[in-house]
């Protein structure tokens, strides 16, 4: 008789363990109210309350992975700490290596750690000093392209308002309307070369569809200033632009 109750007391042991750890581990993790009052937090913008209540998930169960993935989201995008975000990416890992989420960690830590690799490079006293050679050359440069913008424009403006000679007249009455216009051509072109000074959210198509109304014209403006540039996407906020004129 006693073999019989053993039995059955095991058996409802097994039943309610099984109870108890149903769903995944992640969704286990999800539920406890630690991490779901850090949730709320992070909701409302309070990221230190948040990273308040996920250490303490941690603390009262050190082998959780969840709240070390909201705290390297958070040191990422919020309270940005690379350290502290690199830190956490890892060891959820660690906890979770078979997560379905590893590969989308993988990428976001490797996003935190490029960032922090360059802010250490551009910190650098040699890098600084080639960025303000950098800067100096390209200044100059933009003020020689202005100041031959003005000379062509000035010289086109000569060149529209002086009379043309009476022998000028019988010569271009002789030649083809395919090709009368070419001496103009070129000035015309030109006067119209513009500065413009890069801000917030420019990208060369941004800036090309603002002064052409078509996006697809970008290359134009980065042919006329790649001497400045690495890239077409090395543009920088306040950086000065030479906006050169289309042909028709």
């Amino acid at each position: 008789m006693r073999t019989i109750y053993l039995v059955m007391v095991a058996g409802l042991m097994a039943l309610t363990g099984c109870d108890k750890n149903s769903g995944s581990i992640e969704e286990r993790e999800e539920r406890d109210p630690n991490i779901l009052s850090g949730q709320q937090y992070m909701d409302q913008g309070n990221y230190d309350a948040a990273i308040q209540e996920f250490k303490l998930a941690m603390v009262q169960e050190p082998r959780m992975a969840r709240p070390h993935l909201d705290l390297a989201t958070i040191y990422q995008n919020n309270v940005y700490n690379p350290i502290h975000a690199i830190y956490h990416y890892d060891r959820y890992l660690e906890l979770r290596p078979e997560s379905e989420k590893s590969e989308f960690i993988l990428e976001q830590r490797q996003k935190v750690f490029n960032k922090f690799a360059q802010t250490l490079v551009d910190n650098l006293p040699e890098v600084q000093n080639v960025l303000k050679e950098r800067n100096t050359l390209f200044q100059q440069n933009t003020e020689l392209k202005r100041q031959l913008a003005a000379a062509l424009k000035k010289q086109s403006t000569t060149t529209q308002s002086a009379p043309a000679p009476v022998a000028q007249k019988s010569v271009t009455q002789t030649v083809p309307k395919s090709t009368a216009p070419t001496i103009q051509t070129k000035p015309a072109s030109t006067q119209n070369h513009q500065i413009y000074h890069v801000v917030a959210g420019d990208t060369l198509s941004k800036i090309a569809t603002k002064f052409y109304g078509d996006s697809g014209k970008w290359d134009a403006i980065y042919e006329a200033n790649k001497e400045m540039m690495r890239s077409p996407g090395d543009l920088k906020v306040g950086q000065t632009l030479v906006i050169p004129a289309l042909g028709k």
